[in-house]
């Protein structure tokens, strides 16, 4: 697997700062030694996908674009989970969550923000969603296009090479 775009550290403090009813707590993070900006990004992207935070700034902004670009709930369509065949790493986000971080990984949150949203919704480790989100980042539209049908995508990775593909689910 590619390291991820974000250091180890900060995947363990984040990850610390999720309690057991999967609350994101800011100043938790923050104690555990992320610096209340990354706090910050990563609480935006959680609360973008639904969780819930506490002690932190969510940028409302970016929260109110990602959801004016989503369909109803009801007209969600695709699955959100993960899996490794023992060759091949796939991560499925259905039609709203593929909106959600193609939407996050154009704000201020960016990567961290994204890897948030991708962690809340598959229940996949923070260190291979930071992963994804980096690789996502660079490759830019690559969610866009791969979403094109409007059932979600699944966006693979053969471990420990760079490259990531997708295709719609």
């Amino acid at each position: 697997m590619p390291s991820s775009a974000l250091p180890p550290q900060v995947t363990t403090a984040l990850e610390a700062a999720i309690d057991a009813t999967g609350t994101f707590d800011g100043r938790r993070a923050i104690s555990a030694g992320v610096t209340p900006s990354t706090a910050d990004d990563f609480a935006t992207g959680w609360a973008a996908a639904g969780k819930p935070t506490r002690n932190a700034t969510i940028d409302q902004v970016a929260i109110a674009e990602v959801r004016d670009a989503l369909p109803s709930l009801r007209a969600c369509s695709g699955k959100n989970r993960w899996d490794y065949t023992g060759i091949q790493l796939n991560v499925y986000l259905d039609s709203c969550n593929t909106t959600r971080v193609a939407g996050i990984l154009g704000t201020a949150g960016g990567v961290t923000a994204a890897a948030a949203a991708i962690t809340a919704v598959t229940g996949i480790g923070l260190a291979v969603a930071g992963t994804f989100a980096g690789l996502l980042a660079i490759a830019g539209g690559i969610v866009t296009i791969c979403s094109a049908r409007g059932k979600g995508v699944v966006i693979h990775n053969i471990p420990p090479g760079p490259a990531v593909w997708c295709n719609g689910q």
